[in-house]
């Protein structure tokens, strides 16, 4: 059961690294696959479905390189590499039009050769929060810091 698992997910990203197959990669998870660590909101197999059609829309040349794989007969771990260059918004967070390079971990159970809950530890906030920090290219400017430029302005005019 341990190498039919791991020659699922060979198969699934094979099918995730090939743009012309990347719909092919959902077929690892089951119609009721629990997904945990993904955005609010997201559950089962469609949940996935939209997760990963908005990654590969912002990401269009996206890839996940398997680092180390470790399992059981029905459980798997996978450290990966994520990397891509973002060319659209990804849940809220503007282009950035850069390299993107994450590492994460996704622990997968698997029952009939399909995955039926997957924990996901890749940092989607870590990756929004990078993205956004990147995108934000003027400086803010301290509100407090302004307020005292104006009081100081309104009791020096002359100055």
């Amino acid at each position: 059961m341990l190498e039919t698992n791991k020659a699922a997910l060979d198969v699934a990203i094979a099918a995730f690294n090939d743009p012309g197959r990347r719909e092919q990669y959902l077929d690892m998870y089951a119609p009721g696959v629990v997904l945990h660590g993904y955005p609010r909101g997201l559950s089962g197999a469609q949940g996935a479905r939209t997760f990963y059609t908005q990654l590969w829309a912002a990401f269009p040349d996206v890839e996940i390189a398997l680092e180390q794989v470790l399992g059981t007969d029905d459980q798997l771990v996978a450290r990966y590499r994520l990397s891509g260059v973002q060319t659209g918004d990804f849940y809220g967070a503007p282009v950035t039009g850069q390299a993107t390079n994450i590492t994460g971990v996704a622990w997968l159970r698997f029952e009939g050769g399909r995955v039926i809950e997957i924990w996901q530890a890749s940092g989607t906030l870590d990756l929004l929060t990078r993205l956004t920090a990147r995108a934000a290219e003027e400086p803010r400017t301290s509100a407090s810091a302004e307020a005292a430029a104006l009081r100081w302005a309104e009791r020096h005019p002359d100055d």
